[in-house]
């Protein structure tokens, strides 16, 4: 029996004897039998799994080896797991979250050694390990693919760096076996990505046109506008949908707003348990919940055929990533919309803070090498108490120098510096920062273009087949959204913002020390976020007019004034402690005593700085930001606080050390206190 017969029987024993192929699923599994190499860049929708999982079937008939597949999300790999069982195969998975010691997964391989399973997802993470890679190269592997390709590109340089190993598996792979990529969103430049981790593909290209999507932005430069949007819209959008958002505080809060406005709402981010994932996922497929407000967490390959809407409260950093996210939509359905809805400096902030640092700094690499070079066996946290860098950056510069050979880790977890000569880095880097930043103002363009938006998204994906799609609020009169807001809706999400409590968690272990605190402070208030209208009000009194204006302590003192009263304390029987600063000794302490006069109760000016203390946001790791407090906070005047509550007040949280140190300074003091901290803004995650 050819290739040809053997495809088509195949695929009517899965679906159907009238089943039949979309144009070139058969020729992408014609060529995976044939042992070639193939990148398949198709829309959406257009069944790139299927291709795969065919294959699979026909080669695990043949008495081939198993698939090994390279997938970016636990989210997709469920999905896909459970997409497995109607072509009456068996899949595995092997991550971090689930199996973590080297017996699961040697016990797994075996498995798949014993033909017990046909298809094996991994994520690129565990390339790391060069264990459980040892173990893949006694794995009998007949596919190798690689899904979602296009984050070789989008992620690969600097996010996930490990996926620039996907090409030195593939030298411990057997040599004749069939090697797919595939992505719905893929520009020249990603191509040329892929094919330096594969080798040359045979190109198999489609039309990036998706007929089902209505596309629509609208410019809403504030928070309050974008929520008063998205809560008057969401109930009038038939069906159910993902809303995308940047930050896991803005997800959990966005839905909490929309629940407020009896809207079927849950946040979805990586800081959830698995379980809590799973069902959120079950009841977004189930038609169970209105809408998912998610991080990247859920921007590929979930597989819901009705989703009917995808809103993006900011601006994604690409067209690939804002592509490959309104591609959840219109899978099945003939009509979906799709919103951006932009404006608000912060959000190209934001976007241009990851851009510019998407890599270490030269100077912090050459600390990681020069004291690796000087010690053996050197673990993480050492290095962390040891050199005045962020704890992420960190991570990536250790594996982008496992990766590129200039340093090497044992199982147990020591770094070692091997005889490699390093070269920097640099211009590599920058290419990749220069790259992302025009692929960024590709989508500020798209902000302010008038023409076709399919056919903008499209070209920029350099579709030889992009045209004008007929259907977008640039090629029609726009009526399936209403994007009047009123004062009355602005109004409404002030008020949500003022009873929405930011809440600031205790530390619980000093990171320096390692060991518990000896005093934990109570659950803090933080009175706004950074971006919020009130966190620029903060943000203009300290670094402009250095003077909080009165609106700031009114907000405060109606916001405490409930915070405290639901938690049983009157605010008058509070005691108001300012956290000192060096370079603007009064600032906070004059915030601090008018609020207690407003609040009517008791004002103490006990703590202090030693003189000479270095900026805290020169200290760039939790280890140093710990041990610079510790250095130089102090109790100044002894005052008679035993059985107090105490109000600690600062301007901006974003670490908690501050809150952390001077809430077990002044536990230690005194006998029988509470601790509250307070602070105008939360800060963390700002940059």
């Amino acid at each position: 029996m050819g290739w040809i017969e053997l495809i088509k029987r195949a695929l009517q024993q899965v679906f159907g004897p009238n089943a039949k192929f979309r144009e070139d699923q058969e020729i992408a599994i014609e060529k995976i039998l044939q042992k070639k190499r193939v990148l398949v860049v198709q829309k959406t929708g257009w069944g790139k799994s299927l291709v795969y999982f065919l294959a699979t079937k026909i080669l695990r008939n043949q008495g081939d080896g198993i698939t090994l597949i390279i997938s970016p999300l636990l989210s997709l790999t469920r999905n896909q797991i459970d997409s497995t069982r109607k072509y009456g195969i068996v899949a595995e998975c092997i991550n971090n979250r689930s199996n973590n010691t080297l017996e699961e997964r040697k016990l797994i391989i075996d498995r798949c050694n014993r033909g017990e399973c046909d298809v094996l997802f991994i994520t690129p993470e565990q390339l790391q390990k060069e264990d459980f890679v040892q173990l893949l190269s006694e794995l009998r592997v007949g596919l190798f693919v690689v899904d979602e390709a296009h984050c070789i590109s989008e992620w690969g340089h600097d996010f996930r760096p490990d996926y620039r190993r996907i090409n030195q598996l593939l030298q411990v792979l057997p040599k004749n076996i069939g090697v797919l990529a595939t992505t719905a969103t893929a520009n020249n430049r990603v191509i040329r990505d892929i094919v330096d981790q594969l080798g040359e593909c045979e190109v198999i290209r489609g039309d990036l046109q998706r007929e089902s999507l209505h596309l629509h932005k609208i410019h809403l430069p504030t928070a309050e506008q974008k929520y008063a949007w998205i809560a008057n819209n969401l109930k009038k959008l038939k069906g159910s949908g993902i809303i995308y958002a940047t930050t896991i505080r803005e997800c959990e809060r966005l839905a909490t707003w929309l629940r407020n406005n009896a809207i079927d709402a849950q946040a979805y981010h990586s800081a959830l348990k698995e379980d809590e994932k799973i069902e959120l996922e079950t009841r977004l497929i189930n038609n169970d919940l209105k809408v998912l407000v998610s991080t990247i967490a859920l921007g590929m390959g979930f597989d819901k055929e009705d989703i009917s809407f995808v809103i993006h409260y900011y601006t994604p950093k690409s067209v690939v990533e804002y592509y490959q996210q309104i591609g959840r939509a219109g899978r099945g359905i003939n009509h979906a919309i799709c919103v951006l809805l932009f404006g608000g400096n912060e959000e190209n902030e934001i976007n241009e803070y990851f851009i510019y640092n998407s890599f270490p700094k030269q100077e912090d690499i050459n600390q990681v090498l020069d004291y690796l070079s000087k010690n053996n066996e050197v673990r993480k946290a050492t290095l962390e108490k040891s050199i005045n860098i962020k704890s992420k950056t960190l991570d990536q510069i250790l594996k982008l120098l496992m990766i590129d050979g200039f340093i090497t880790r044992d199982p147990k977890g020591y770094y070692y510096r091997t005889l490699k000569r390093y070269i920097p880095q640099q211009t590599y880097y920058n290419s990749i920062i220069e790259m992302k930043s025009r692929e960024y103002q590709e989508l500020l363009d798209y902000q302010q273009t008038n023409d076709c938006l399919m056919k903008y998204l499209t070209t920029a994906l350099d579709d030889p087949n992009s045209r004008s799609c007929g259907k977008c609020s640039s090629c029609i009169e726009w009526s399936w959204t209403d994007d009047k807001i009123s004062k009355e809706d602005i109004e409404k999400v002030k008020s949500f913002f003022a009873k929405h409590y930011i809440i600031i968690e205790p530390r619980k272990k000093s990171s320096f020390m390692n060991k518990k605190l000896t005093f934990i402070h109570e659950e803090g208030l933080a009175l706004s976020y950074y971006h919020d209208a009130l966190g620029q009000e903060a943000s203009r009194g300290k670094y402009i007019d250095n003077h909080f204006s009165d609106l700031l302590v009114k907000a405060s003192v109606d916001r405490l004034t409930r915070f405290l009263r639901e938690r049983g304390t009157n605010p008058r029987d509070v005691v108001i402690i300012p956290i000192p600063s060096n370079r603007r000794p009064q600032l906070v302490p004059n915030f601090a005593e008018r609020l207690a006069i407003a609040l009517q109760c008791k004002y103490a000016h006990i703590l202090a700085k030693k003189p000479g203390e270095p900026e805290q946001k020169s200290f760039l790791n939790s280890s140093h930001q710990e041990q610079a407090i510790r250095d130089y906070l102090y109790i100044k005047d002894d005052a008679n606080l035993h059985n107090q509550h105490i109000l600690l007040v600062d301007d901006f949280v974003d670490s908690k050390w501050t809150f952390t140190v001077a809430a077990e300074l002044l536990g230690n003091t005194y006998f029988n206190i509470k601790v509250t901290p307070f602070a105008l803004a939360d800060t963390s995650g700002s940059d």
